[in-house]
């Protein structure tokens, strides 16, 4: 029975030392293609962000959830959905960053971040291989979604107080702030509707996959992940650098 296999990038489908995709990954992605399964990227990444990995390069999937669900692409990267920040809640959460001193990156085109970066915004940016925003001010543009930088182990409780957002805190000097309400769940949901498929297959490693989790018919937590998310997980696989995709796909009898 063809399966939808939903799949993070970073700690998940790439590593975070030398972002790269295992070869036994590329392997197993294969084996899943060949067996007629769907294959969907469901990733935090902005647009921009996402093809500064090249990771349809490495392999091609069958669509690309973006900005935690707020930006859908197809197989070719056409924008086939997308939803956007209101103004007014930009504002608040420009207003948080400044008076509690956390930087905000701003999702737009080009992406921006409103103060100097701090070495909280270099050691993200050196986790996820991105490069750092320029500062810059917020005019009125589109903005798909937020990343604020914090300590290791902040709380982001400003952000947090704001009605209209979700936070999810990362597995570096960052949290991911989006609308509340939309997530990768709801961005997969778009495909199975789009596929007619009625269940999901579901990879991550970070708190940005706990709704991704939570809506899939089984959930697979990589090795190295967070703990709370190797908790709501239905299977914890090896890590990425023990070849954690192929490892739980063989196991899990996906592939032979």
């Amino acid at each position: 029975m063809k399966k939808l296999f939903c799949f993070d990038i970073d700690g998940t489908l790439r590593t975070t030392t030398d972002h790269q995709v295992p070869e036994s990954t590329v392997k197993a992605l294969n084996l899943l293609r060949e067996k007629g399964h769907l294959l969907l990227v469901s990733t935090g990444r902005s647009v921009d962000s996402l093809k500064n990995t090249h990771i349809y390069d490495t392999f091609s999937f069958d669509g690309y959830v973006c900005n935690s669900g707020q930006a859908l692409l197809d197989k070719d990267l056409n924008l086939i959905h997308k939803e956007n920040l209101s103004r007014e809640v930009v504002l608040k959460a420009l207003e948080a960053s400044k008076k509690h001193n956390i930087p905000l990156a701003l999702k737009c085109t080009p992406r921006i971040i409103n103060m100097e970066p701090n070495e909280d915004v270099i050691r993200s940016c050196n986790y996820f291989n991105n490069p750092i925003p320029t500062v810059g001010t917020y005019t009125n543009q589109e903005v798909g979604a937020m990343i604020a930088y914090g300590p290791l182990g902040y709380d982001y409780q400003e952000f947090k107080a704001i009605d209209e957002l979700d936070v999810m805190v990362g597995e570096s000097s960052y949290a991911d702030i989006t609308i509340k309400g939309i997530s990768k769940a709801t961005g997969i949901a778009y495909f199975m509707k789009l596929w007619n498929i009625n269940n999901y297959v579901a990879f991550g490693d970070s708190l940005n996959d706990v709704e991704m989790f939570k809506h899939a018919s089984f959930s697979i937590c990589m090795g190295q992940g967070n703990s709370d998310l190797k908790r709501l997980s239905d299977f914890v696989t090896t890590s990425i650098d023990e070849d954690g995709i192929y490892y739980a796909c063989k196991e899990l009898g996906y592939i032979q």
